[in-house]
């Protein structure tokens, strides 16, 4: 049996529209100016309060807090509705686990808190589709994949002969070498070619379906 870990933001959904509205509103509301679509860019995949102590150039926990609670109340309220499935991601995971199909058990691994990356996958309609969903929890815990990812690993229930990690930054091809999984870098969502490249994944794909013919091997 194989776990397949999915990155949920730029890898089975693109919430980029919800989440920079939401990051605007709440930069807006700390009298910060206006940000680039350039350096928003850089926020979509690392934890929510890494991307605001870059943005606020602090190491302040009580702003980065104050700016993390003025993102969820936008984010919560209007900003978690504007997101797509990418294509091909459905037809990829009912492939997956149809009757009769590869042994491979599939999970979610997210730097989303917990509770909304259930609301989200459940929203889209995905969330039959996977046995867990891995998420952080307040204050930051669980925000960083690599040690997140190796406690469910040492978790005795976790019974897999082999780890997959699937998705479209560096942090998860990074999650993949720190627990010995095999990583696969998306080209669909937030991370440019030069940092999936320089992450030196096991591999790359362009399209949800490319994945299928590398569980063969």
């Amino acid at each position: 049996m194989s776990t397949l870990f999915f990155d949920l933001d730029g890898t089975l959904l693109d919430t980029q529209a919800g989440i920079a509205e939401s990051i605007r509103v709440a930069l807006s509301e700390l009298g910060q100016p206006e940000v680039s679509d350039q350096q928003l860019q850089q926020c979509f995949g690392p934890p929510l309060r890494v991307s605001f102590a870059w943005m606020l150039n602090t190491q302040d926990q009580a702003r980065i807090a104050e700016a993390v609670g003025l993102f969820r109340a936008h984010y919560l309220e209007k900003g978690i509705f504007n997101y797509r499935i990418y294509t091909g991601v459905r037809e990829l995971l009912q492939e997956l686990t149809q009757q009769g199909g590869r042994a491979v058990s599939l999970s979610v691994l997210t730097a989303k808190p917990q509770l909304q990356a259930e609301w989200l996958l459940e929203h889209a309609g995905l969330a039959g589709y996977f046995s867990a969903v891995h998420g952080s929890e307040d204050q930051g815990v669980k925000s960083d994949k690599s040690t997140h990812l190796a406690s469910i690993l040492a978790d005795e229930s976790h019974q897999s002969t082999s780890n997959w990690v699937i998705g479209d930054r560096a942090s998860d091809i990074h999650a993949a070498k720190a627990t010995n999984s095999r990583s696969v870098a998306v080209h669909w969502g937030y991370g440019d070619h030069q940092e999936l490249v320089g992450a030196d994944s096991d591999f790359h794909i362009a399209s949800p379906q490319d994945l299928l013919p590398l569980l063969d091997l």
